[in-house]
């Protein structure tokens, strides 16, 4: 297959089960649209579903024509299948309560298919929290976790039906297999977005799943949630270029002594992320990754972990040393200072 066309299923088949943005101008159509049934693609064209940037993939029986369609074997929405493109692609999926147990071959997307799913996702979290202890297999460079905005409570504002839609064997549509039906294959794009704005994102991406006062109660006493993915990524990142046995500050533990562990950067998924290993620490901010030396990893900890308010924690010529560190990178520093002037 050519790696060209190759690496764009690979991307249109990541924003589909995360929802992450396409690369590229937005242009009409839906960017990815999954159809579990070849029957329908004369409805999704005719009501203007497909367009120029449209990735549309549909059933390859090999009985018909489906042009535009690319044709795939095996399920993109059933736990424990693979889906195959008929050459050299193949993606799993794993329901999330068997993905500990599950042999990963290759690309996998995880996915919350019921309130089991659901309640482990908790767990797993809650653990991480605890003692630092994240699953091993999230931090898999291979495995994607579907839906994680719609898991950790957060609004996203990149999803919606133009970016990604599913299209069940009745004709039902989506932005996930396991979100609210936002209507039929017959329905405009601006339809379904009107569907999709009452609902949200979170309905859209969970309701056929788990009900939704289930999800609204965990999530309410969760605000963690969204830091908790955004130190999965971070984990998964580092892993990626080899540096392992990291611990995450806030999770289990802070590399500052006597620093409170359940600090306010536990609610902002937006803050840098510090992480630290025996000797080594990072700093991991949106997609900047670059490692610091201990004293500016305790620095920015403080910082986070209070909102500024670090008090005689750290030194004024410190935090002036890190603004200068972080803006070498490009960012400012993350949360407005309130240390007393005296100490200035």
């Amino acid at each position: 297959m050519d790696m060209t066309i190759r690496g764009r299923l690979k991307q249109h088949l990541i924003s589909w089960a995360t929802a992450s943005p396409l690369a590229g101008p937005p242009g009409a159509g839906v960017g990815t649209l999954v159809l579990a049934d070849a029957a329908h693609l004369p409805a999704v064209t005719a009501a203007g579903l497909v367009g120029p940037r449209t990735l549309l993939l549909a059933p390859d029986d090999g009985t018909r024509d489906l042009a535009p369609a690319v044709g795939y074997q095996g399920s993109l929405t059933e736990p424990g299948d693979e889906f195959s493109n008929g050459q050299d692609f193949f993606l799993q999926t794993h329901a999330y309560a068997a993905s500990p147990f599950m042999t990963v071959f290759g690309p996998t997307v995880v996915r919350v298919f019921d309130r089991h799913d659901f309640e482990v996702f908790l767990a797993d979290a809650d653990r991480a929290l605890a003692e630092g202890v994240f699953p091993e297999f999230l931090l898999t460079s291979s495995v994607l976790l579907a839906d994680p905005a719609a898991l950790s409570g957060a609004d996203d504002p990149a999803d919606g039906p133009a970016l990604r839609l599913y299209a069940d064997r009745n004709g039902q549509v989506s932005t996930s297999p396991t979100g609210a039906v936002l209507g039929t294959v017959d329905d405009s794009l601006d339809a379904l977005a009107e569907s999709f704005a009452r609902a949200g994102n979170a309905a859209a991406a969970l309701d056929a799943a788990l009900p939704a006062q289930t999800r609204a109660e965990a999530l309410h006493g969760r605000p963690f949630l969204g830091r908790y993915l955004a130190a999965v990524a971070a984990l998964r990142s580092l892993m990626a270029r080899g540096a392992t046995g990291l611990k995450v500050s806030g999770f289990g533990s802070r590399l500052t002594p006597g620093l409170a562990v359940f600090g306010d950067d536990l609610a902002d998924p937006s803050l840098p992320i510090v992480l630290y290993g025996d000797e080594d620490s990072y700093v991991v901010a949106g997609s900047r990754l670059f490692a610091v030396d201990r004293r500016a990893a305790r620095t920015l900890e403080c910082l986070l972990a209070t909102s500024g308010a670090a008090g005689d924690r750290v030194p004024a010529h410190h935090v002036d040393q890190l603004a200068e560190l972080l803006a070498s990178h490009g960012l400012a520093l993350p949360v407005p200072l309130r240390v007393p002037a005296v100490t200035r």
